[in-house]
């Protein structure tokens, strides 16, 4: 029935808190800082998730004073920690190289990937930071397995836009009713495969109970079930 399988990229087919907080503790180790992970390192994490949020949003959204990812790293240490700028900077290069060269893939999703390749063109649609989103591919062995890698911030649109997708379907060569897209997220994954005209399946991953206004063709909560579905 499909020509390709597309996927969503961070928590569908890659692990983004597992390589977030794997790369964080391996910052801090290296810098000295919470070596021993006692209730300093729970404070400080609540304390830089919650600001590096807000100027990630900033950041997306065009409305904060940073302009690139290692300014919304280093403004979320300097208001976590208060250390000097050379150091929010030392630790932002450190954070940012472990992130990019650091994949945990979502349980199952590496074995899904080799079973599909045979029979399908391959795709991913991320919203995110294109050198980090390439280089984990590559951190993970996966990379050429994709036909089409479509990245938010090199292609100047974000999910759930149509125009996005259409840029990965032309990459593919494919018709929107040829491809299945595959993601977790109902705000960007979902509406933007239904904006796009294109069959979802959402990655149930947190068993979340859907409304009668969202009804994908498909819902899975393993990867493997992938294969089912297909």
């Amino acid at each position: 029935m499909y020509k390709a399988i597309i996927f969503d990229l961070d928590n569908t087919l890659l692990n983004y808190s597992l390589s977030e907080l794997d790369s964080m503790k391996r910052t801090l180790r290296d810098h000295q800082l919470f070596i021993n992970e006692d209730e300093n390192w729970g404070k400080f994490w609540d304390a830089y998730t919650a600001i590096n949020f807000r100027y990630w949003i900033d950041f997306v959204n065009k409305q904060g004073p940073n302009q690139s990812i290692e300014e919304v790293l280093s403004s979320s240490f300097r208001d976590t920690l208060h250390l000097s700028p050379a150091q929010n900077e030392s630790l932002s290069n450190t954070y940012w190289n472990y992130f990019c060269n650091t994949c945990y893939f979502e349980d199952g999703a590496e074995e899904l990937l080799h079973s599909l390749n045979a029979s399908y063109k391959l795709g991913v649609i991320s919203n995110g930071v294109s050198v980090a989103q390439r280089k984990r591919l590559t951190a993970g062995n996966i990379y050429d397995m994709f036909e089409s890698i479509v990245v938010s911030d090199e292609a100047g649109i974000r999910k759930p836009r149509k125009e996005i997708f259409d840029l990965s379907l032309n990459e593919l060569g494919l018709s929107n009713h040829e491809v299945l897209f595959v993601g977790d997220s109902i705000t960007d994954d979902y509406q933007g495969a239904k904006n796009a005209g294109i069959d979802f399946c959402f990655y149930n991953r947190n068993v979340l109970t859907l409304t009668e206004e969202h009804q994908p063709k498909y819902v899975v909560s393993q990867l493997h079930e992938l294969l089912e579905v297909i």
